[in-house]
């Protein structure tokens, strides 16, 4: 293997690495939104979107205040 393959695999390979570290967590939380709509409770729906977004705004649609106040102090960090 040339010295000059061996560079160009090697920044492949960090380039590869770099793009999955930022968008890594892009497509994990668009997967979490997802299965979030397959839940049939209200409430427990929107927790869900609003854990998924980190969008406190979403938490003010839960109905029980018990639910609410936990939503609002896990999405708000």
């Amino acid at each position: 293997m040339s010295n000059k393959f061996r560079r160009i695999a090697i920044a492949a390979l960090l380039l590869f690495a770099l793009a999955v570290t930022l968008f890594g967590p892009v497509l994990a939380i668009a997967a979490d939104a997802g299965a979030c709509y397959n839940i049939s409770d209200g409430d427990a729906r929107s927790y869900c979107l609003a854990r998924a977004h980190r969008q406190p705004d979403i938490c003010y649609t839960i109905q029980r205040p018990d639910m609410r106040a936990q939503c609002l102090a896990e999405v708000s960090r």
